[in-house]
């Protein structure tokens, strides 16, 4: 998967966080860790080590969100 294909894997609320609509794994260089499906991350909520709010803000604002 392309970087910022994780994108079709969520969805960006108003109040800034990101909402996971179907389940996928995320491989960090730390680990791999599988996020279901209504999982919600604020900024500030580290997954395999990353702000994967942040993360998926940066790919939004570079690829479109």
């Amino acid at each position: 998967m392309g970087r910022h294909e994780i994108l079709n894997y969520f969805e960006h609320r108003r109040d800034g966080a990101w909402v996971c609509t179907k389940s996928v794994t995320l491989t960090t260089p730390r680990e791999s860790v599988a996020i279901r499906a209504g999982m919600r991350f604020d900024y500030g909520k580290k997954v395999g080590g990353i702000d994967l709010a942040e993360y998926l803000e940066r790919l939004g604002s570079q690829f479109g969100s």
